[in-house]
């Protein structure tokens, strides 16, 4: 029965997408693009000039990088700032405007900032700019989504125009992985007292300016020939907001633009096959995820939200929506390594129809209840997997509504909380603090789900604090059990990047963690 149900749901699905009917398979994640394979049987070099346009699906929501949360405004934010330090593909700790630091004890980091760093307005950065961003993003005035990543900070010091030294007030273990995050950039002063935010101007380090910014149509950045790494090959970078897949692929084919990420394996599929078009997959530490109103009955109720976790089977989802590329996840991804548990070893993971029953009528829900799904179409994917869970949650007596809205109307209702539950996508960045903390802390800066726990609220503090790196392991794996147990969101699987290319862009790279960084390396083969 229970595969039979698995068959109607695939057939649904599939349906919906209606393009992957005939598509080819599309490629596994972590395969190199074509291109990336041209470039190294090739013997030219890397060559300056051109400008590679991207097709972009969704206009950033802000440019502020201490005031967006928005993976589509930090595509764009990731090439024009810099942050103090950056990770490696270890995630380990690697110097960008600070060239070196000291940590000589569990309080207190001293950051040495490189000599020949000038902001895009010409001016010299200075220990002052760090300082003033970090409080910026402190600030409680400024609202910034990001504070309660900064709670430990206690005082920033500069002691001269090259030394910033950071007083904590309890140990970070996470601290320096924190502060390599795009969002805690170095911003200068001046620009936010004369505009206010820098939700539509940029003013930063990185290798490329902003040069045009044209909401909803078009964004135009050029070279940094004063970049402190050196002047990057392009000239530019123009993005083209298309929301239509259908028309970035076909923009693809015909050379109108370079390159375009794609939602799923179908449109990967098609791509792959087009002359001149390969496609670069990566699994990310990206995670898609059903997000409960905790605040809101009958999700107040752990026993309903336990008894949802149960229904629903996130493994038929990676396999009818995903055409099986993702990754079951529990709390913590996969992508994170040693930090994660496997989700058969978490509890209510593990589909089971009567014992979800059970528990909804132990909630007092014995014939199930009605709520809705938010979602929004411009992520196609979204209201695939509503639709998927919609069907799974009738098994129990669950009666979903999709509530398909605008992306600017899901954003405000999730800045307003007004949901009963919604799909969507959460990015964990690069360790497990920054991807649990402000998400699931008592009044989290991006706790959506109003979830408040004591106990929850006391593992994420004790984590977060140590800063012995077996230790940290060991008690992220307890949170990641307590988490399960306590379900404010319903964990689903990882979301796969796919971009595809024109075959004369080269050195493109993904990351698990995905910002687009490497585009400052890419350059356009003649």
């Amino acid at each position: 029965m229970r595969h039979h149900v698995k068959m109607v749901l695939v057939a649904l699905v599939v349906l919906l997408l209606v393009s992957a009917c005939a598509a080819p398979p599309p490629p596994q994640a972590g395969a190199p693009a074509s291109g990336e394979e041209q470039s190294a049987a090739t013997t030219e070099g890397p060559q300056p000039g051109g400008t590679l346009i991207i097709g972009k699906s969704t206009e950033a929501v802000g440019l502020d990088p201490h005031l967006v949360t928005a993976r589509s405004s930090f595509e764009v934010i990731a090439q024009v700032y810099n942050q103090l330090v950056d990770l490696d593909e270890d995630y380990l700790p690697i110097p960008e405007l600070a060239e070196s630091w000291e940590n000589p004890d569990d309080l207190t980091f001293i950051f040495h900032l490189r000599p020949d760093v000038k902001f895009h307005n010409g001016r010299t950065l200075v220990a002052e700019d760090v300082k003033f961003s970090f409080e910026r993003i402190q600030d409680p005035a400024v609202a910034s989504p990001w504070s309660s990543q900064l709670e430990l900070i206690e005082r920033i010091e500069t002691p001269d125009e090259r030394t910033v030294i950071f007083h904590l007030s309890q140990p970070f273990g996470a601290f320096l992985s924190t502060i390599a995050s795009t969002w805690a950039a170095i911003v200068p002063p001046e620009e936010v007292e004369a505009n206010g935010d820098l939700q539509r101007v940029m003013v930063g380090t990185g290798p490329f300016m902003l040069e045009e910014y044209v909401e909803e149509t078009r964004t135009v950045l050029r070279a940094n020939p004063d970049y402190f790494e050196g002047a990057p090959l392009l000239d530019g970078i123009t993005y083209l907001i298309i929301p239509d897949e259908a028309a970035r692929l076909a923009a693809l084919r015909t050379g109108e633009i370079h390159m375009s990420a794609l939602s799923n394996a179908a449109s990967a599929g098609l791509a792959a096959r087009s002359e001149g078009v390969s496609v670069a997959s990566q699994q990310t530490t990206d995670y898609y995820l059903l997000g409960l109103n905790t605040q809101r009955a009958p999700f107040d109720d752990v026993r309903v939200r336990q008894a949802l976790s149960l229904a629903i089977d996130r493994q038929a989802i990676v396999d009818s929506v995903f055409f099986g590329e993702g990754l079951v996840t529990g709390p913590i991804v996969p992508t994170l390594g040693k930090w994660s548990v496997p989700p058969e070893e978490l509890p209510f993971y593990q589909p089971d129809v009567e014992q979800a029953k059970a528990l909804l009528a132990e909630a007092g829900y014995p014939d199930g209840f009605e709520t809705t799904i938010t979602a929004s179409p411009r992520f196609p994917e979204f209201t695939s997997i509503a639709l998927v869970i919609q069907n799974q949650l009738k098994q129990i007596g669950v009666t979903a509504t999709l509530d398909q809205v605008e992306w600017g109307t899901f954003i405000q209702k999730w800045r307003d909380r007004d949901f009963d539950t919604f799909v969507s996508y959460n990015g964990s960045g690069n360790d497990p603090d920054r991807a649990l903390y402000p998400m699931l802390h008592t009044g989290g800066s991006v706790n959506a789900f109003q979830f408040s726990d004591p106990e929850i609220d006391r593992m994420l503090e004790e984590a977060r604090t140590t800063v012995d790196q077996e230790e940290r392991i060991r008690l992220y794996h307890e949170l990641a059990q307590a988490i399960a147990r306590q379900a404010p969101l319903i964990f689903l699987n990882t979301r796969t990047e796919y971009v595809a290319l024109r075959d004369n862009v080269r050195d493109f790279h993904l990351s698990p963690v995905d910002t687009y960084r490497s585009l400052k390396q890419v350059w356009l083969a003649p």
